[in-house]
Order: C-alpha cells, then sequence, then structure tokens
C-alpha cells in the first residue's frame, strides 16, 4: 500500500515520482539522540497532534546522494548518522561550481611543483575528469526543479559497496587472527613466568643426575627421558585421555575475554603444565610418596590438578608398560645368567616369592577378613613376583587380598601360563608347595624341611644355604619396588582400585635401574 512522508508539505504518498524513479521510506532512529536530530530537521516535535511511530517514515527525496547506500540484496538504506537535509524550505545555490583551469605544470620547478594538486596530461582536456568518476556524478542521480534529489544508485556505486564489504570482512578475520596471536602470546609468557616461579622443573633435575635418581628413580635424567620418549603422551598431551575430562588434554589458553569465544571452547580444557612435567610429578609422587598438596605447592598447581594428573598418568603407564614382553626367551637367560647359578641351578629359569604391603582397616567386617594377613597381623594386599637368574623383574602379578595363601596366588595369576621350555625350573621359598601345578617338566627348587628329625643332614644345610644365597635376589628385587615410598604409609581405601597399577608401575621402572647382581 502507499506510504506517506511526514516531512511538512511533501505531497509524495507514492513508491515512484513523476520520472518514475523509485522512492524509498525509511523509518526513524530508535536512539533517542539521532531521533530528536531527525525531529529539528523536519522541523516537527512530538506531541498531541504527532508522535513518531514505526509507521511514521521519511521519504528518499529529503536525503542527498551520498546519505543513502544499497546492500548487496539491492535495498537502500540511510548510513549512519546521516540526518534528512533536503527540504523545501531549503534551497540550493543555483550556481554551477567553476570547471578548474588547466595548469601548466611543466612550467613548474620540481622543488616548487604542489603535491597534492591533481596532474592533467597534454592529451586529456581540463575540464573533463576520468570516465568512471563522471559516469558516478552524472549517474548517481537527479535534480528536480523543486531542487529535490531524486535516489538512484548506479553500477560502479554497487561495486564500490561490494568492495566494501569484502574489506570489512577482511578486516574482521584480521582482527580475529590478532586476537588469537595475541591469546598464544598470552600463553607462552604465561607459561614462562610459570616456569620461573615454579620451584620444581625438569630443567632443574638434568644438570645433576643425582637429583633424578633421588626424585624420579631413574638413575639418571637420560633415562628419565628415554622412558618419557616411550611412553610418547605427545607434545601437548594429546595422546592421553586426562580423568574427569571428556577431551585429550591440548594446551589451550582461557581468560575472561574469551571464554565466551566458542572457537577457542572447542580446543579442550587447558593444561597448566607440560607433559614432561606432568610425568615428573608422577614419579615424584611414587618415589618420595610425596603428598599431593606438597606437589601442589612445588608445581604451582591446584591439588585437585595434582590427584587428577597422577590418576592420569598411572593408568596411562599402566598401559604403555604392559604392551613390552618382560618374560625372556632361554636363550637370554642363558646369556645372563650369573656364574652362581651355572654349577648347580643352571636350569633355574624363575625365582618368585610373594610380598604384601599394608592397606587400610575397612569398615566391613567380611572385607576386612578377607585382607587380613596373619603374617603382617593387619590388612594387606598380596602379590607375587618373579625375576630372572639375571636379577630383572619377569613376572609381576595383580594384588589379592592378604588372606590368599601363595600356592593359590600362583595359581590365579597366570604364572603358570608362562610360556616354559622342558627342564626349566622354578626357584621359591617353603612355602610354595606348586610342585603339582607347574606344567609337565618343569622342576622346583625349594629349601629342604627339616622333617620328623631333630637334626637337619649336612647335605641338606648346604642344599638350603645354597638356595638362600641365590633366593636372595628376589628379595632384593621385591625391595626395590618398595624403594618407591609411595608403599611406606598404609595405602588408604580411595587409593586401592589405583593399587595395581601403581605395584605394576613401579616394578616395570625397576627394570630401567642398575641390575641388582653384578656381571
Amino acid at each position: 500500500m502507499p506510504m506517506s512522508c511526514c516531512v511538512p508539505e511533501c505531497p509524495k504518498k507514492v513508491y515512484r515520482n513523476e520520472n518514475g524513479v523509485k522512492i524509498s521510506f525509511f523509518k526513524f532512529p530508535r536512539g533517542n539522540p539521532e531521533k530528536k536530530r531527525w525531529l529539528h530537521a523536519i522541523r516537527r516535535e512530538e506531541g498531541r497532534h504527532f508522535r513518531v511511530t514505526e509507521f511514521t517514515k521519511i521519504c528518499s527525496r529529503h536525503f542527498r546522494t551520498g546519505d543513502l547506500r544499497k546492500t548487496l540484496g539491492g535495498k537502500c538504506e540511510v548510513k549512519n548518522g546521516v540526518v534528512p537535509s533536503v527540504f523545501p524550505w531549503i534551497r540550493t545555490s543555483p550556481r554551477k561550481r567553476k570547471e578548474p583551469t588547466a595548469r601548466n605544470f611543466n612550467a613548474l620547478s620540481s622543488g616548487a611543483r604542489n603535491l597534492n594538486a591533481p596532474v592533467v596530461s597534454a592529451e586529456e582536456p581540463a575540464n573533463e575528469l576520468p570516465a568512471s568518476v563522471s559516469d558516478v556524478e552524472s549517474n548517481s542521480g537527479s535534480t528536480t526543479q523543486d531542487g529535490e534529489t531524486q535516489t538512484e544508485f548506479t553500477d560502479h556505486e554497487v561495486y564500490l559497496a561490494n568492495i566494501i564489504t569484502n574489506n570489512d570482512t577482511k578486516i574482521q578475520e584480521m582482527e580475529q587472527e590478532i586476537k588469537e596471536l595475541k591469546r598464544q602470546l598470552q600463553y607462552m609468557q604465561r607459561q614462562n613466568n610459570d616456569l620461573n616461579d615454579r620451584l620444581f622443573t625438569l630443567e632443574n633435575l638434568k644438570s645433576e643426575d643425582s637429583s633424578a635418581a633421588f626424585y624420579s628413580g631413574f638413575p639418571n635424567s637420560e633415562t628419565f627421558m628415554v622412558v618419557y620418549t616411550y611412553l610418547d603422551p605427545g607434545e601437548k598431551g594429546e595422546n592421553i585421555s586426562y580423568w574427569l575430562s571428556t577431551n585429550p588434554g591440548v594446551f589451550s589458553d582461557y581468560t575472561e575475554e574469551n571464554k565466551a569465544d566458542e572457537s577457542l571452547t572447542k580446543k579442550g580444557r587447558a593444561r597448566s603444565l607440560r607433559p614432561q612435567d606432568e610425568f615428573l610429578m608422577v614419579m615424584c609422587r611414587l618415589r618420595q610418596g610425596f603428598h599431593e598438596d606438597h606437589l601442589a605447592h612445588l608445581f604451582n598447581v591446584s591439588t585437585s590438578t595434582v590427584s587428577r594428573i597422577f590418576i592420569t598418568w598411572i593408568n596411562f603407564m599402566y598401559f604403555k608398560f604392559g604392551h613390552i614382553n618382560i618374560w625372556p626367551s632361554r636363550e637370554v637367560d642363558d646369556r645372563t645368567i650369573p656364574e652362581a647359578f651355572k654349577s648347580k641351578y643352571k636350569s633355574t629359569r624363575v625365582i618368585i616369592d610373594c610380598t604384601e604391603v599394608k592397606c587400610q582397616m575397612p569398615s566391613s567386617l567380611q572385607l576386612n577378613g578377607e585382607l587380613f594377613s596373619s603374617y603382617k597381623n593387619h590388612t594387606t594386599l598380596k602379590g607375587l613376583v618373579g625375576i630372572s637368574p639375571g636379577g630383572a623383574i619377569t613376572f609381576i602379578s595383580q594384588l589379592y587380598t592378604g588372606s590368599v595363601s601363595d600356592r593359590e596366588i600362583v595359581r590365579r595369576s597366570g604364572f603358570l601360563d608362562l610360556p616354559f621350555n622342558d627342564d626349566d625350573s622354578v626357584m621359591a621359598d617353603k612355602g610354595f608347595t606348586i610342585q603339582d601345578l607347574l606344567p609337565l617338566g618343569i622342576s622346583l627348587n625349594l629349601p629342604p624341611f627339616l622333617g620328623g628329625s631333630s637334626q637337619m643332614p649336612a647335605e641338606d644345610v648346604v642344599k638350603t644355604q645354597e638356595i638362600a644365597s641365590l633366593r636372595i635376589h628376589i628379595e632384593r628385587a621385591i625391595n626395590k619396588i618398595k624403594n618407591f615410598h609411595i608403599w611406606d604409609k598404609v595405602i588408604p581405601l580411595h587409593q586401592i582400585p589405583l593399587a595395581n597399577q601403581m605395584w605394576a608401575v613401579c616394578a616395570f621402572c625397576c627394570n630401567a635401574q642398575p641390575n641388582i647382581i653384578s656381571a
């Protein structure tokens, strides 16, 4: 339906004028200051007889050509901050601008030449403008006899509008890129500050091998890095599925300004430490038994972060170490067997023994009865460990309740499923009455029993001493595992689900330490 213009003395209530040029109608601005400027320009005030509503509009006849622009969809709109200025009571000067006269720039010296003045060639008349500019002026609009300008945009103006739009898009992309670079710079600066402020870093351990052995359990920093390289957590921890995290650990920075930025929230939760520092933290927890609060202070993180990192890395290390086959072949055992075994016990394939670690007493009477060990007179977890004659740990069972017997652990642990060869032998303590459980052709070397006599024969005494001198190495290997001081304290109930993983990881790390038997 036809619209009307609210400007006084404006008769236009149609979409086109007498010449067929389209007339556009524009609503008043919503902002109160701009609205007042429009009302002042059209010489009207809101009152009883006039009020600005969403249907109150001003036609395009009251705007100059440069005040309007066309969108990419071809819709005409008013530029920001523009006020209508073409009215019947405002008359424009009838005089035309005087055309500039041609100037002879060749006569001017190079030092006195006005660099801001346009250069006109001899072939081109001075009163002619470039084709593109003249086209814009000739087609940008037409002036009626009343001095009113009709709105009409040329193809060149639409082309310029498209260029402006494309430039705006590029500017936005560059601003986003600058924002991303600033975010990365802030993260790197904070990382450097954290390294400077942190009391404990991997770089501090690389200078002294004694520090690396004390805090990590590895003999030197090179061994530490070899194990870390094998684990391969990724440059930014992307190969680890972090505990209580839906996304892999990715280094990204979150600040109050960019928390709402969707492009950043998709990158995952920010990691406070580098993966190598997280690995060092876990080894400090295992080797020295540091409390989580103490580690939080050393690494400048929260206690909850220490707990999450420890749970994550223990499971990750247990999974990675589980791919290593630590059971050697018969040929490897023959090459590494010490001289003490070669005379009488050359067929020894493995030396086994069980050990116990104390755990917290549960409130359940049934569970307490299963965990209670009469040998330790405490609730314990019990595991089977086996070593080769050369001293390497070659078998690690899971931990069982303390009331389970040695024989039952051998049967449950999968030890009997290991690939033994014919004529192999197993060396153990007196409590391992497992000869009937061993595969056919496998012998068992145990210290002799006293039997019914009051005195042991001389040959049995010698055999007992020989086996004891060789069996001592399994005690030394178990002691190496328990030298990870996390086992010094009673295992709390909330850590029992991690006890198997921690026990296996500590045993694997012992194989990276110097051998217990000299070559």
